[in-house]
């Protein structure tokens, strides 16, 4: 059986990357050592559940959620769709009008491709975004999903948690600073965004591949 064609949708994790504003704790990739005589390379890693490409469990918002390694792991995987939101530079609220005549049947993930992964980097990319208005929220917790993502900070604008307090109640796994986006196909792979087993925590780093039958 001939392997599926794997696509990276992650950004790579950097020593000191930036991060969601206020988050007290800088990464920090460290080499303790380095390749020598009588050495080898050994690497050490410091850093928040929330940084680069990431997803969120209900926990983040919802207490008495199960923390992330209590989710079964069919929960991080599964059909996905693509909506692509056009190329903008402006602050906006993502419409309910964007699923119109979007058949979700058999789909567990909708991504939607907003272009904002090109300021990945920049001071721009943590200042502003595009996000889901709450109808559109709405309407995709409502339609039995596993997850939604992104290729923003988060689903929600700055100093706001609406999205949030709207996909959770309905299981909901947000997937956040995706990237890539733009060499998947609208539908037709399978998304898979696996966790590390962290104890009781609400949020965690993923390696998020779109897998494509090839």
């Amino acid at each position: 059986m001939p392997l599926p064609r794997l696509i990276d949708l992650s950004h790579t994790i950097v020593d000191n990357m930036a991060q969601w504003p206020g988050d007290g704790q800088p990464l920090r990739l460290h080499r303790h050592s380095l390749h020598g005589e009588s050495s080898h390379m050994s690497s050490g890693l410091e850093l928040g559940c929330h940084v680069g490409t990431h997803i969120d469990a209900p926990l983040h918002f919802l207490a008495g959620e199960p923390g992330i390694d209590e989710l079964p792991l069919d929960r991080f995987l599964g059909p996905a769709v693509v909506i692509r939101c056009g190329h903008s530079d402006q602050t906006r609220a993502l419409g309910a009008e964007l699923l119109d005549d979007l058949d979700l049947t058999d789909v567990d993930f909708v991504l939607f491709d907003t272009d904002w992964a090109r300021h990945w980097g920049t001071d721009l990319y943590y200042e502003r975004w595009s996000w889901l208005s709450p109808e559109l929220a709405t309407r995709l917790a409502e339609a039995q999903l596993k997850g939604v993502g992104l290729d923003t900070p988060s689903l929600d604008p700055y100093d706001a948690q609406t999205a949030h307090d709207i996909c959770a109640p309905a299981g909901l796994i947000n997937i956040e600073n995706l990237t890539n986006l733009q060499a998947v196909p609208d539908r037709g792979f399978t998304l898979q965004v696996m966790p590390l087993k962290l104890d009781g925590t609400e949020a965690s780093p993923v390696r998020a591949l779109a897998m494509l039958e090839t």
